[in-house]
């Protein structure tokens, strides 16, 4: 394949290069390592059922995937694949390579959760957003920022609606006790210059998604963000805040500025999948704590020497804030378990051996 980052055609949205669409050298690198793989580079910028909206060089078509082609995953938006065109012109293009991803948000799938769920791939920055209409819900927060350092991105918590809040100030620094090392900005829809602020700390080309619950405001956001959007809004309930999904599916739109906003529909139920290192960097005060427990393996509950539970009883950690990370570990956890045939082959086990040495032991042991 041509090595080139220059590849320019008309497209429906006015761009004339796929470096509006964050087309770099390092994907082009990507693209040329592809064995076997043919066709030309584009991005997906939506989907409908089993078929994509794809930016190519060319503009705007449709891809599917067919029998055949050996693809390594279905792609999601914010994939770059490769494409090449139908047998005739109102034919579907045909999907024919997927280019590794750079980050892959994913959370575990609704149901029974024994699968994971990727809903975007190479973003480069996440917008937590949480509506001021509503007071801060940490837990959730915490529960986002989790998910998000998982996925490669850069999380940043939006406070959004901050014409609602009683005290933003107090808001924004309660914000920040809870996403340690996060970067905190606040919007409003009815303060321009919240918008052209939030605007200005993008880049061209870089990929921002915006994830959190329904009623938040993204739509609002991604109307005054990339007006061509014209995605639809609707009010929030008054007894509770929450709104209604007026976002179906996921999608990218170009911002004014040159950067990317990928639309996400609201989120009901955040499953958690793998979040080992998310987790670490969700909770870097404990993660510190944690280098003076006694042992490696420590699961700061009751073991001996655990520096974080002796720095919760001193009140130097907010004990809602460790039990949230002890819940939030024993559900990836559990998930892994659920997931992993190896993993739960290997709790079993230890469960047998922990009953087994319950059975012998002097306190359980029945009186003859």
């Amino acid at each position: 394949m041509k090595r080139s980052c220059s590849q320019a055609g008309p497209t429906a949205t006015g761009s004339t290069s796929l470096l509006d669409w964050g087309w770099n050298d390092t994907w082009a690198d990507r693209a040329a390592e592809l064995d076997g793989a043919r066709g030309q580079p584009g991005r997906v910028v939506a989907q409908d059922r089993d078929r994509w909206s794809v930016q190519t060089a060319e503009g705007p078509v449709y891809a599917r995937i067919v029998s055949g082609i050996q693809v390594p995953s279905a792609p999601v938006v914010g994939d770059w694949i490769l494409v090449t065109p139908g047998p005739s012109a109102s034919d579907p293009w045909t999907v024919t390579g997927l280019l590794p991803r750079i980050s892959r948000l994913v959370r575990g799938a609704a149901g029974t959760g024994l699968e994971e769920q990727l809903l975007a791939a190479n973003v480069d920055v996440v917008w937590v957003v949480h509506g001021l209409d509503a007071p801060i819900n940490e837990r959730r927060i915490e529960r986002y920022l989790a998910v998000v350092w998982e996925s490669g991105a850069v999380p940043e918590l939006l406070l959004s609606k901050s014409d609602l809040s009683p005290d933003v100030d107090e808001a924004v620094a309660e914000a920040e006790r809870v996403a340690v090392g996060v970067r905190v900005r606040t919007v409003s829809s009815v303060d321009a210059d919240s918008v052209v602020r939030l605007r200005e700390s993008t880049r061209a080309g870089t990929t921002v998604a915006l994830v959190g619950p329904s009623g938040v405001g993204k739509s609002t956001l991604v109307n005054l963000l990339a007006p061509a959007a014209n995605a639809a809004t609707a009010a929030v309930r008054s007894k509770d805040h929450k709104g209604r999904h007026t976002t179906i599916r996921r999608e990218i739109y170009r911002m004014e500025g040159g950067a990317l906003l990928l639309d996400t529909p609201g989120i009901r139920e955040l499953r958690l999948w793998s979040v080992d290192e998310g987790l670490d960097r969700a909770f870097p005060d404990i993660e510190e704590l944690a280098r003076g427990c006694r042992f490696r393996d420590c699961r700061h509950e009751s073991e001996p020497g655990c520096a974080v539970v002796e720095a919760e009883a001193a009140g130097r950690v907010d004990a809602d804030r460790v039990a949230s990370y002890r819940k939030l570990r024993a559900e990836a956890e559990y998930q892994a378990r659920k997931s992993d045939p190896v993993a739960r082959k290997a709790a079993l086990a230890e469960h047998k051996s922990a009953m087994k040495t319950m059975k012998y032991h002097q306190k359980y042991r029945r009186e003859e």
